[in-house]
């Protein structure tokens, strides 16, 4: 039988069909939700059972806590040995997944019983997450090995230069959503590495939103003079986000009095993200969103960008005047805004087009 992507090679060298070729109906259709919960939860109890077990047996041969990075190293090759299979059921994903997290947990508690060092504990995760996404079978871990080592090079930098990696996320993470990893001969096997990286993006926002309160001081997050790392990290996250705006801009807007007037609207924010640490990166992977046509990605960034701006709100130092003046100036300005960019969407639309 004829496989479908040469079939649909064939018709388009023949002159009959034209663009890509639509996407395949699954010829194993996925059960319905509530079976895939059951059979999700029942993949985590069973792992959860499954590295009971085997710690129980392993502790009874090693009384040593710091030995049971020995038990890790075994759990997280059960778990590439089958992630590599083929069609993996629901049930049997879900335990793969759990069995390599416990093992994970189970490496880096290892070493740090072992170790007196925390930058070596770190940089032992960091080597042991690029193995796993090199390693790993299935695309959910590979994303997961991918936020887990940017949560490790954060742990690396340490105190002194965590806030820095919200810069260095968002040429990443951006970088590979607006450029849908065309430049990858394998692109389907670095896919995960960009849901990873926009996952630290997010995590990484929130933190430094929690860096910059002064409601949670207590939490020791960040060291005496934030304010002027969160400056210097927020500047370089502005201009990083302009640049791959500006990227954006000139693949996607056609008209060039819109080019000049996104720009402009793309300078604005990265103006108010350097009050706003942040914000840039959550409206410009929104666009990307928009203009590549990801659903879920415009919704978890609008979900994200509420919640944002209520944490922002309410970390505000001010009396409740000056909170409610901020947001009905605020409001006001977006919506002109809105109006402003509406008004010459449609104005640029309705002009002729010249003809030769």
């Amino acid at each position: 039988m004829t496989q479908p992507i040469a079939l649909w090679q064939q018709l388009q060298q023949a002159g009959l069909v034209t663009g890509k070729m639509p996407a395949l109906e699954p010829s194993n259709p996925q059960p319905a939700l509530f079976l895939r919960i059951l059979l999700g939860i029942s993949g985590w109890l069973t792992a959860l059972f499954f590295c009971g077990f085997i710690a129980s047996i392993f502790a009874s041969f090693l009384a040593q806590a710091s030995s049971i990075w020995i038990l890790g190293i075994i759990l997280c090759a059960i778990s590439i040995g089958l992630s590599r299979l083929a069609n993996l059921p629901l049930f049997l994903e879900q335990f793969v997944f759990a069995c390599s997290l416990a093992g994970q947990a189970f490496i880096v508690f290892g070493v740090w019983e072992s170790s007196a060092s925390s930058q070596l504990t770190a940089a032992c995760m960091l080597v042991l997450e690029l193995f796993l996404f090199a390693a790993i079978g299935m695309r959910s871990l590979r994303a997961t090995a991918v936020f887990l080592a940017c949560a490790a090079l954060m742990w690396l930098l340490d105190k002194q230069a965590w806030l820095y990696a919200l810069p260095l996320l968002s040429a990443a993470a951006i970088g590979l959503q607006l450029n849908s990893l065309r430049r990858f001969n394998n692109s389907a096997y670095w896919q995960p590495a960009s849901t990873g990286l926009t996952l630290a993006l997010w995590a990484m926002i929130f933190l430094a939103l929690l860096g910059n309160s002064t409601e949670f001081t207590w939490l020791h997050i960040a060291e005496d003079n934030r304010h002027r790392q969160l400056w210097l990290a927020a500047a370089l996250t502005s201009l990083v986000c302009l640049l791959l705006a500006w990227q954006l801009i000139r693949r996607y807007v056609q008209h060039a009095q819109l080019t000049y007037i996104a720009f402009f609207v793309s300078f604005a924010i990265g103006l108010v993200n350097l009050t706003m640490p942040g914000i840039a990166p959550l409206c410009l992977l929104l666009c990307i969103g928009v203009a590549l046509a990801k659903p879920r990605l415009i919704w978890l960034n609008l979900l994200l960008l509420g919640v944002y701006l209520l944490l922002y709100y309410y970390n505000l130092n001010n009396s409740l005047l000056y909170k409610s003046i901020v947001l009905c100036l605020s409001g006001s300005a977006l919506l002109l805004l809105y109006a402003l960019l509406n008004r010459s969407a449609h104005l640029l639309s309705a002009e002729p087009e010249p003809h030769a």
